[in-house]
């Protein structure tokens, strides 16, 4: 039995009153008078009155107190616990943080349990030990009541609200999945509280490992709070802190900084893969909880993936990866009437040019076209594509033809020189917007003479505009990046700016990264700026590889906004690496990959403590019992999972029989 309110004692003054009116009582003697004569002074002299008197055994005494102890008891709003519920509100709060995705420890039991816990999976994690003891809650503490359950990612998520269907809730409990991002400890707490503030028959479950790395006692609970800890104990966890490629002097080099928690005897595994195939195998110390490996000539690779292989209990930590540094040199086809400025500031920035003059295109190695009778000649198409063309002036006429007009379709194309009428600008001060392009350069004091005035087309951003004239834009065409300039470098001084090498090196830069690279790596399940070409229709994330074994990875819906798909996405919540797709009306589509990694603070196990709820009401002996056992293992007061019976009106009721009873004596006038 429990007191809902201990301020209803006030009223147990009641009792030493109806004393005191008893001892104080008036009591007359009755005297024998000769004469009535003498009735007046007998009255004042021999009257007598004893107003300390013993008390005397008198029922309507007894009643009246009984009445008063009563009245006090139900101002007390006492109560029971009652085993199960047959109705109410309970609201689960579920820990799915993603330390709950670590091996649970083996569950604290008797000798009846002892079978049922020898047949239990040692690889269990604790989310799953946490549903299955969060179902035989459900089954023995909540039948009948309306179960609402909440789940932690990066804001409090509602998976059910007040449902009472027995299946559904079993359902919504074994659809829960850890988030390895940043969890919402605090926020989800205190959604729990706003949902049961102002009730009276509801109450709070929380299931956690105890690893909470919230404030708890932030948030007042006016309904019964408990904690249940599902599957906690020491966790041995070896996991990667950091990882990165640099280019080296023979190939690309490779760094990683690993740690650990627990006592390690035996090295750890290390396996280094590129594009998915198996580079290194290598071996890591970690019994001083820390090791630095340095993997050196590393084959060239688009994505290099890390991973630890060892008597791990977490494992959303134990693969990493990194976007290679290509240590081929890009290669540049330059289709140009001779620009030895351009050609030199193109070799500079490491990539192999090949030249191809408009007129020794004719002479060249040449093919008929099917069409062109017999003079028409058309220049083979390289037998390796490059990757990236540069057509310096006019685009010779053999580019319209099938096989160079796909080609160019398909590279990434930087032109120099437009095709519309010319505009005369006078050497105006150019406007420089904020593009990769233009990092590091002003084109202050740059001299242009006329620009070729055309209209953009629709996925073109323009990058440098002179007189309110586009000078240079930049943007993709069916997912291909495209950079143009308006303007030929003979009718300007640029080629004799030191600003000239760096502009062609940033615009040699994006063009072959736009095609699709790393993003990065994120925290999973935080928002991520992805580059959107304007004319990409449809979009999806698609899973690469999961950086936890077994886990479902299931991928965010695309966000958009007024139909178009928008620049700021939601990273995938599961460790592990992935890639943005775009795609055109056309099917050409772009891919970025993008690195989730796990919160680093849900991999830092230490001991587990208590999780206590604070309630306004007085549920402290509950609270601390529930957070000190083991889930599914009753605690010691026996009162987890059952609700309150109040008692207050039946002491109200039994206070109105003894008003009843007690006029009844009066009215028989026996106890005055």
């Amino acid at each position: 039995m429990g007191i809902g309110s201990w301020a209803g004692l006030w009223f147990a003054l009641s009792i030493p009153a109806i004393l005191l009116m008893y001892l104080l009582k008036r009591k007359f003697i009755d005297t024998t008078v000769p004469s009535h004569l003498l009735w007046d002074r007998v009255l004042k002299n021999i009257e007598a009155n004893r107003p300390w008197q013993k008390l005397q055994n008198r029922l309507l005494l007894w009643l009246q107190l009984l009445a008063a102890a009563l009245l006090v008891f139900a101002l007390l709003q006492p109560y029971l616990w009652v085993s199960g519920n047959s109705g109410g509100h309970i609201v689960f709060v579920a820990d799915t943080s993603g330390s709950m995705g670590a091996i649970a420890a083996p569950p604290a039991g008797n000798a009846e349990q002892s079978s049922e816990q020898s047949s239990q999976d040692p690889q269990e994690t604790r989310i799953e030990r946490m549903k299955s003891e969060m179902k035989q809650y459900v089954k023995k503490h909540a039948r009948g009541s309306e179960v609402t359950l909440l789940s932690m990612k990066s804001e409090p998520d509602v998976i059910i609200s007040r449902e009472k269907d027995a299946k559904r809730i079993q359902d919504a409990i074994d659809g829960l999945t850890p988030y390895y991002g940043q969890a919402a400890y605090n926020e989800t707490l205190s959604l729990a509280s706003a949902l049961t503030r102002e009730e009276q028959d509801a109450e709070v479950v929380l299931f956690t490992d105890g690893e909470w790395k919230g404030a708890s006692d932030q948030v007042t609970f006016e309904v019964p709070a408990h904690t249940v800890l599902v599957g906690n104990g020491p966790v041995k966890n070896a996991g990667i802190q950091q990882f990165g490629i640099q280019q080296g002097k023979e190939g690309n080099d490779a760094v990683a900084v690993l740690g650990s928690s627990g006592t390690w005897d035996a090295p750890v595994d290390v396996r280094i893969y590129g594009d998915n195939k198996l580079l290194r195998t290598e071996s890591a110390d970690l019994t001083r909880h820390s090791a630095t490996l340095v993997l050196q000539s590393l084959p060239p690779a688009d994505v290099y993936r890390i991973e630890l292989d060892g008597d791990d209990g977490y494992a959303a930590d134990n693969a990493a990866y990194a976007f290679g540094k290509s240590s081929r040199e890009p290669s540049i086809l330059l289709l140009t009437p001779g620009n030895l400025f351009l050609e030199k500031a193109l070799q500079l920035t490491g990539a192999q040019v090949t030249r191809m003059t408009t007129e020794e295109a004719a002479s060249s190695n040449s093919v008929k076209t099917a069409d062109s009778g017999n003079a028409a000649s058309v220049p083979q198409v390289p037998k390796d594509p490059p990757d990236l063309i540069v057509v310096d002036g006019q685009a010779p006429a053999f580019t319209k033809e099938s096989s160079w007009k796909q080609l160019l379709e398909e590279t990434p194309l930087w032109s120099i020189g437009g095709s519309g009428p010319k505009v005369k600008v006078n050497g105006q001060e150019p406007k420089v917007s904020d593009h990769p392009v233009n990092r590091y350069i002003t084109l202050k004091g740059l001299y242009v003479g006329e620009l070729h005035k055309e209209p953009l087309p629709a996925w073109a951003e323009p990058l440098v505009t002179i007189g309110g004239t586009p000078a240079i834009y930049a943007g993709k065409e069916a997912g291909h990046p495209r950079l143009s300039f308006l303007f030929r470098l003979q009718d300007t001084d640029l080629p004799l700016s030191a600003e000239f090498p760096i502009l062609v090196h940033n615009a040699v830069s994006w063009l072959n990264e736009a095609e699709g690279t790393g993003l990065g790596r994120v925290t999973a399940g935080s928002g991520i700026e992805v580059p959107i070409a304007a004319d990409a229709e449809q979009a999806e994330w698609k899973v690469q590889h999961t950086g936890v074994p077994g886990a479902r990875a299931p991928v965010p819906e695309v966000q958009k906004r007024e139909r178009a798909i928008s620049s700021l996405q939601t990273a995938p919540q599961v460790p592990g690496l992935y890639a943005f797709e775009e795609r055109n009306s056309q099917g050409n589509t772009t891919s970025y990959l993008v690195e989730t990694a796990a919160d680093p603070f849900e991999g830092t196990f230490a001991t587990s403590k208590p999780v206590v709820l604070k309630s306004g009401q007085d549920d402290t002996g509950r609270a601390e019992a529930g957070a000190g056992e083991q889930a599914g293992n009753p605690g010691t007061d026996g009162k987890i999972g059952q609700s309150r019976y109040s008692l207050m009106w039946l002491a109200a009721a039994v206070v109105l029989l003894m008003i009843v009873t007690e006029w009844g004596v009066y009215q028989r006038g026996r106890s005055i």
